[in-house]
């Protein structure tokens, strides 16, 4: 089946990968919504656009957002994504302007012609949903369920010793969506850091002639010099392209629930998302309680990796 998403990105390098991906393995984007993160909202526009010309999807709405979080200061991450966004590798950017300027607005407008139809997946700070959620309070009724990329539970952070990115960017965000009535998928770098790019796939990546497989084989470089620092071997991790993998096919992996909560204090400890994880504790029984979110339990690496290449026609 094909799957319906809204996908809120902030376009850096494993943005583009998850945006590839979701266009060969069976999403129906009805729109992209940019905001702040791996770059500023209009650099990150502007990938959006460009990722999408490459893979001729230009009649895919892109909306910019957020350009800053709710409740502390802008902060980005050229030094892993580039200054553009894309690894610096001279990519060629669309001339094709954004559809509009409010993501909110047109995340609450989207499910509102279609409820029930479109699963949000945000792979990127939450800024943008959680306006959306303030939009509109009924969001978690009109939505499939929800998607994310962020969080680090029970394993270290990389931008705090908690911290992962996208959480880290906008708590008081990600806590909105933690206390809405739904569906959260949580797909954290206990998850993604546990499932690096294995050699042979890079290799393929880098043999292929495949349009999209050039295009993220030059745009990876600086992301594997990043990774290469802290792995101590070349490589890197999609962490975007996993949750859309598992947005898309959900029986990639098995899941289990915890209670959980963002750390949203000015000490060493904010923006870690904390989960309930001890054994003493009973199971949550629903999914969609406020403060329960579902987390990955085991994930289908070899077959996830195998999908990546198809998507790059490596």
């Amino acid at each position: 089946m094909t799957t319906q998403m809204i996908l809120d990105c902030d376009t850096g390098v494993d943005d583009a990968l998850a945006l590839i991906y979701a266009a060969d393995q069976g999403a129906r984007l009805r729109a992209c919504t940019v905001t702040h993160g791996n770059v500023g909202v209009e650099v990150g526009t502007r990938n959006t656009l460009t990722v999408l010309d490459l893979l001729g999807l230009g009649t895919v709405p892109v909306y910019a957002g957020a350009s800053r979080p709710l409740a502390q200061p802008l902060e980005t991450s050229e030094h892993v994504h580039g200054q553009d966004g894309l690894g610096d590798a001279g990519v060629e950017p669309s001339t094709r302007q954004p559809t509009g300027d409010l993501a909110a607005v047109e995340i609450v407008r989207s499910v509102r012609e279609a409820p029930g139809e479109l699963t949000l997946v945000a792979i990127g700070p939450l800024t943008n949903i959680g306006l959306a959620l303030l939009l509109e309070p009924r969001l978690p009724e009109l939505v499939c369920g929800i998607v994310l990329m962020g969080g680090a539970v029970g394993v270290p952070g990389n931008v705090t010793e908690l911290g992962e990115a996208n959480i880290w960017h906008d708590p008081e965000a990600a806590q909105l969506v933690l206390d809405a009535a739904w569906d959260v998928l949580v797909v954290g770098l206990e998850t993604t850091m546990a499932a690096p790019m294995p050699d042979e796939v890079l290799r393929r990546i880098e043999r292929s002639a495949d349009p999209r497989a050039r295009f993220a084989w030059a745009t990876m470089q600086g992301y594997l010099d990043s990774y290469e620092q802290t792995l101590g071997r070349r490589t890197c991790v999609p962490h975007d392209a996993l949750a859309v993998a598992l947005a898309i096919d959900p029986d990639l992996a098995t899941y289990r629930c915890v209670e959980a909560f963002v750390e949203t204090g000015r000490g060493r400890t904010r923006g870690a998302l904390v989960g309930d994880l001890r054994r003493s504790v009973p199971v949550p029984s629903d999914p969609t309680a406020p403060g329960v979110i579902r987390i990955v339990d085991r994930f289908d690496t070899d077959e996830f990796y195998r999908r990546v290449l198809a998507s790059l026609g490596a």
